[in-house]
């Protein structure tokens, strides 16, 4: 399974570090998508993500782009 974390501001190396292992260790990819400035950017990225983490500090992007929830 391919896991998409998208941050405007990255984590921490050592949370990324944590993230990584975690995933990893899970049997999946982590890809890591950190300072994107445009929505086409994200989009991209989650185009052939199976899980997806996006962290958005601003929400009018979060609410035009619609992406569901994973609880």
């Amino acid at each position: 399974m391919k896991i998409l974390v998208a941050t405007e501001k990255p984590f921490a190396a050592a949370a990324v570090e944590g993230i990584k292992k975690e995933v990893e260790a899970a049997g999946n990819e982590l890809v890591l998508l950190e300072k994107y400035t445009e929505k086409a950017q994200l989009l991209a990225a989650v185009a052939d993500a199976d899980a997806r983490f996006v962290l958005v500090l601003v929400t009018t992007i979060s609410t035009s782009l619609q992406l569901p929830l994973i609880t």
